[in-house]
């Protein structure tokens, strides 16, 4: 994750808790979980563990468990929160610190935030809970009133996604009404959302692996003391298999995830449209390096029928969260900014 200024400044703030011994046992992170928050709890674990910024090193660390919603629900249930506690309640494997990372926290049910309120009352010694939420209001009363909670103040940089500039070469050149050009266009559309899952599909394996020789790592006897007996090596014949049901689902929630970022940035750009209809000599507020494109295509376009573009976008998003496939819905977005 890249740094910004806001997470630099967190990261200051708890390099002086850490060695002034103030270190909080509970932080909720507000902040996006793919995001300024994820970034804002590795810069802090980083300076609790004292490891390279980099991220593998945190998620091999046996001593850090990782969090998130894996189940066809996308909720975290009791039985996670259970796990959760039995781990902060073991002896660091290094002798130091153990800690626990939640991401989207918000999606814990009441009865897991029920469960780690005992904890959050009576942390065990060098214990860190770290809840990751965008929304932190959705957490119990009772959890907020018990963490320190840290703002990481963030802008969605989409420029910085792989699919960026492709999706942008298509909303500058969108289609014609005739049914070839629509069809090729949202099959155009549909190919980074097709490299999207290849590509975080190899992320979540990646980690599992990382993940399953910590695990191992953890149980096998220890040969010495301190970062030493931490930095072996288990032998691959005692690699446990990672279950493809959670790498299954931890994929279809990140695929989920971008593919609204995806769509957000289509509508963005209607957005824009709309408004150049309204105030030509008005920049564009979400594409302002596009205002020439932008403007062009509101000539002959009626305001309802850009109106009707923006609401499209709602309504392909809307079958997309009810499990309809990408490619039977976009073809329907592609007709929707088709040009006479």
């Amino acid at each position: 994750m890249p740094s910004t200024p806001d997470i630099a400044a967190v990261a200051e703030h708890f390099r002086r808790a850490i060695a002034a011994g103030r270190m909080p046992h509970a932080l909720i992170v507000s902040g996006r979980p793919r995001g300024g928050g994820l970034a804002a709890a590795e810069a802090i674990l980083h300076l609790l563990y004292d490891t390279p910024e980099a991220p593998a090193d945190l998620y091999k660390n046996v001593d850090i468990r990782w969090v998130e919603p894996e189940s066809k629900s996308r909720q975290i249930r009791a039985e996670d929160a259970r796990s959760l506690i039995d781990f902060l309640s073991l002896t660091s494997y290094e002798g130091g610190w153990k800690a626990c990372v939640i991401l989207f926290a918000d999606r814990l049910n009441p009865d897991a935030q029920n469960i780690l309120l005992k904890t959050l009352e009576e942390p065990p010694p060098n214990s860190l809970l770290v809840l990751v939420t965008a929304t932190p209001s959705a957490l119990l009363a009772t959890v907020r009133s018990r963490a320190q909670t840290v703002d990481v103040a963030e802008t969605e940089d989409l420029t910085a996604k792989p699919w960026y500039s492709h999706v942008l070469d298509l909303l500058r050149n969108p289609p014609a009404r005739r049914p070839a050009d629509v069809f090729a266009w949202s099959d155009q559309l549909l190919a980074p959302l097709a490299e999207l899952e290849d590509r975080v599909r190899a992320e979540e394996e990646q980690r599992a692996t990382a993940a399953a020789e910590a695990e191992v790592q953890a149980k096998a006897p220890a040969k010495g003391k301190g970062r030493k007996a931490a930095s072996r090596t288990a032998p691959p014949d005692d690699m446990p298999k990672v279950a493809k049901d959670t790498i299954d689902a931890r994929v279809a929630t990140r695929v989920k995830e971008e593919q609204e970022e995806l769509l957000s940035m289509v509508q963005d750009w209607q957005r824009d449209v709309l408004a150049a209809l309204k105030d030509p000599a008005t920049p564009p507020l979400h594409f302002p390096a596009e205002a020439r494109a932008i403007l062009a295509q509101t000539e002959g376009l009626a305001f309802p029928a850009a109106l009707r573009r923006v609401t499209a976008i709602e309504e392909i998003r809307d079958l997309l969260g009810h499990n309809i496939r990408p490619a039977a819905a976009l073809p329907r977005l592609a007709r929707a900014l088709a040009h006479p």
